[in-house]
Parts: C-alpha cells; sequence; structure tokens
C-alpha cells in the first residue's frame, strides 16, 4: 500500500476534512474507470491495483470520519 498515501489521509482525518477525502475517492474511482478503458497493448492491472489500494486507504479514512 502507498505510504504516501497513507500519509496524506491522515493528516485529512487528523483535520477533520472530510471534503478532500471525498474529492480523492471520486477521482480515484475514475482513474480506475478509464484505466479499465483503455485498449491496445498497454496492461493496465498494476495501475488499476495500486488505485484500488489507494482507494481503500482513502474510504477507511472517510469511515475514522464517521
Amino acid at each position: 500500500m502507498s505510504t504516501a498515501m497513507t500519509q496524506i489521509v491522515d493528516g485529512y482525518v487528523k483535520l477533520k476534512d472530510r471534503r478532500p477525502l471525498k474529492e480523492l475517492h471520486d477521482h480515484r474511482h475514475k482513474l480506475i474507470s478509464k484505466l479499465r478503458s483503455l485498449e491496445g497493448a498497454f496492461d493496465p492491472a498494476s495501475a488499476i491495483k495500486q488505485n484500488q489500494d489507494e482507494l481503500a486507504i482513502i474510504e477507511a479514512g472517510l469511515a475514522r470520519l464517521g
């Protein structure tokens, strides 16, 4: 999992700032959707996995905010 994303999420949770976490959440969903729609020689599997892992971190942060 991404240490950087964990630190970013922890910072927003400490500040009790839900809005940027929600924006990160929505952005990761869009990225995953776009990556899944790619065609051609590029295999997006590792990028999708990384974004899914970061999405899980963000969702855990949102859950901590209640």
